[in-house]
């Protein structure tokens, strides 16, 4: 089964430029100045080999992945009430110490991570914001975007999985063409390769037979200019 990503067209593309010159995390982040951010748990950071999971709602691929993998550290972070709460009970439920769970807005806590700190970032199917009006709110129009390339290591790995083509599809373009992404390679676009499912909506797809894909860009691990 193929899963091809259509280009953005020139309205788009505009559009996107438009708004990565004019929306800066660093202005962003003001907002969250006198706000609450919730914290990562310091056992978290003694872990060689760090995942972070964005949006995770309930952990599934995180409880998966963490059980498989004990020897490294599994992040998720997930602001819903119902999603990030009861991702957070579950985890605490297993006992297992590289399992760490953030009840919380993922921007202001990732925007305080350090440079080169993980070694996988994962995005399972994001809310698309389909309206025009909205769109900014999409990871490849979002001023977090460079910074989460930044947070990999060398090596590390970006995905982000979804049943809407035209959204893999701006991702795809904004990593390629967003003019503060460095060494970042793409090693894969097309159908998701987990029969499984790595996420309830992931799983309901599957089980309807909805076409999913995933885009995995890498790091590149020769970062001389």
């Amino acid at each position: 089964m193929e899963f091809p990503l259509p280009t953005p067209d020139e309205k788009q593309i505009a559009f996107m430029e438009k708004t990565w010159a004019r929306h800066h995390l660093e202005g962003y982040m003001k907002r969250w100045e006198n706000a609450f951010v919730a914290e990562v748990p310091e056992a978290f950071w003694e872990y060689s080999w760090r995942a972070c999971d964005l949006g995770c709602g309930f952990g599934k691929y995180l409880l998966r992945e963490s059980e498989q993998h004990p020897e490294k550290g599994w992040l998720g972070i997930d602001k819903g009430n119902l999603r990030g709460g009861g991702m957070t009970q579950r985890f605490n439920t297993t006992g297992r110490s590289n399992l760490f769970g953030v009840h919380g807005n993922a921007i202001p806590i990732m925007a305080r991570f350090p440079d080169a700190s993980l070694d996988q970032i994962t995005i399972f199917y994001p809310n698309p914001w389909w309206p025009p009006k909205h769109r900014k709110k999409r990871w490849s129009y979002h001023p977090l975007l460079p910074k989460l390339t930044r947070l990999l290591k060398p090596g590390g790995t970006l995905l982000l999985a979804s049943n809407e083509a035209f959204y893999l599809g701006e991702w795809q373009y904004a990593l390629q063409h967003h003019p503060e992404m460095v060494g970042m390679k793409k090693i894969y676009t097309g159908p998701i390769r987990d029969p499984e499912g790595r996420s309830h909506f992931e799983t309901k797809f599957i089980e309807q037979n909805v076409p999913c894909g995933e885009v995995i860009f890498q790091k590149e691990t020769d970062q001389t200019p």
